[in-house]
């Protein structure tokens, strides 16, 4: 039987297999994260009719003398060009800008894909939404810390749909007071006390709070006590107080400004810093901080610590130096952690003009529920709480192969290794020749196709061509039968 046949029935299966591939790379022209495939033929064997000879006796050598056999297929190769971005809107698609793949799976079973349309189901599982894979990533800890060295496990936030509260310890006071004010004094006097009686004193209820109560001859906390917010002072009938009248000496505060600051649980409270002008460029500050007995009324205490002086330049009216009691105030409660807020007065000025001093800033919260997710350049999950704050919740890993082309598909735009594309390098994104992702993007179908329809002529023209050589290799062998008529 004539060899041209099998040639032509080789080149007749092997384009056939040819357009197999175009046809598939057309019909996933739009196929998220698809990369085509290319097909490269090679001759067959060949038969030897005569051999090469070496030169000798001053002639010349042979050269071989083959017939090919036909061709085959040399590869069918995946091509991992990057297929063009296509803008979605929804912040949840990713697409990969460089090298890498999606690490999605079910269990321990891990597969690899570059379509990056994502989402979150009702658990708060982060999956893909043509397969129900989970992505895979680093998930935060309970301070939002993700930990690129640990594990790579399922993206999953349904523990982390509360953020937990932060008790404020730092409090910061910004902008102005008034250097023009003078100090605000008053007095109660000729107060009647007998020995061995307490006498409540109420002192001035429109001078009310007040922040320094002095009697002469009397020590605070030994031989009376006061109630600054209330304006009560109590001449006690034990320690060193005799029968005598009394003059109450007090001061005002000409200014104060309340910051919210929160508890341990979360609970908010009223911090209060009062301005007192005692003479000129010195100010002392007196704290307090609202809290509720157990009846739930609210109850405010005024603090022995976070008081001091304030020292302002008499030059520049910036603060200057200021007492180290002022730096901290510190509460103990029931139920919670003790407070202990560090008081940042630095930014005060005293200049001449009206007050303007406030909280500006203190770095508690209460808890929050989850309302929204988003997902940035690295890849990291962001959970916008209820309680205004931003956190960290999970980042997404990305794998490189030595050898992206020998992996093995899987369908559903997956990919699995196989012995020729090496193991899976994981990690985060941008580090390791891992690549960069775009938020609302998914990455197109790289084929081309103007390229894919030119080599569909080609691949035609070659079967056609094929068949041409079976049809005279047939008219050749019905002459040869014809011969013996």
């Amino acid at each position: 039987m004539m060899r041209s046949l099998f040639a032509g029935v080789s080149g007749l299966k092997n384009h056939q297999t040819r357009m197999d591939v175009i046809s598939n790379n057309i019909a996933n022209v739009n196929t998220t994260g698809y990369k085509k495939s290319r097909v490269t033929f090679q001759d067959m064997l060949n038969q030897t009719l005569r051999g090469a000879s070496s030169p000798q006796s001053g002639r010349g050598g042979t050269n071989p003398m083959q017939v090919g056999l036909g061709m085959s297929l040399a590869s069918v190769d995946v091509i991992h060009t990057a297929g063009s971005p296509q803008t979605t809107g929804v912040n949840t698609d990713l697409c990969i800008e460089g090298e890498g793949f999606f690490i999605v799976g079910t269990g321990d079973n891990m597969y690899y894909t570059r379509a990056g349309n994502f989402a979150f189901d009702y658990n708060k599982t982060f999956y893909n939404t043509s397969n129900g894979m989970v992505v895979k990533g680093y998930v935060a800890d309970a301070n939002g810390i993700i930990n690129p060295n640990g594990g790579i496990v399922d993206i999953n936030l349904a523990s982390q749909m509360t953020a937990p509260p932060n008790a404020s310890t730092q409090a910061q006071f910004n902008k102005n007071l008034d250097s023009r004010d003078t100090l605000l004094t008053a007095t109660k006097t000729g107060v009647a006390h007998v020995a061995l009686a307490n006498t409540p004193v109420s002192l001035d209820a429109d001078k009310l709070p007040v922040t320094e109560v002095t009697i002469a001859g009397l020590v605070e906390g030994t031989d009376f006590s006061v109630d600054y917010v209330n304006g009560t002072v109590t001449i006690l009938g034990t320690g060193a107080a005799v029968t005598a009248n009394y003059d109450i000496d007090y001061k005002m505060p000409n200014y104060s400004a309340p910051i919210t600051v929160y508890d341990s649980k979360g609970e908010s409270h009223e911090l209060m810093a009062y301005y007192t002008k005692t003479a000129p460029n010195t100010w002392e500050i007196d704290t307090s901080i609202t809290t509720r007995d157990a009846s739930g009324n609210t109850v405010v205490n005024f603090l022995d610590t976070g008081k001091g002086t304030l020292y302002f330049d008499p030059a520049t009216g910036k603060l200057n130096t200021s007492t180290s009691s002022v730096s901290t105030a510190t509460l103990a409660m029931t139920g919670v952690e003790a407070f202990g807020i560090d008081l940042d007065f630095s930014n005060l000025t005293e200049y001449a003009g009206d007050y303007t001093a406030i909280g500006f800033s203190q770095n508690g919260y209460k808890a929050g529920d989850l309302q929204s997710l988003s997902v940035d350049t690295t890849g990291t999950i962001t959970g916008n709480f209820s309680n205004g704050q931003n956190r960290a919740l999970a980042q997404l890993a990305l794998a490189t192969f030595a050898n992206p082309a020998g992996l093995t598909k899987n369908g559903n735009n997956l990919f699995t290794p196989s012995n020729n594309s090496g193991e899976p390098d994981q990690g985060l994104s941008g580090v390791s020749g891992r690549g960069t992702l775009n938020p609302e993007r998914l990455e197109m179908s790289n084929v081309d196709l103007s390229q894919e329809f030119v080599d569909m002529i080609i691949t035609q023209r070659g079967f056609q061509a094929n068949s041409r050589v079976i049809t005279t290799s047939d008219q050749i062998l019905e002459e040869l039968v014809n011969l013996r008529r």
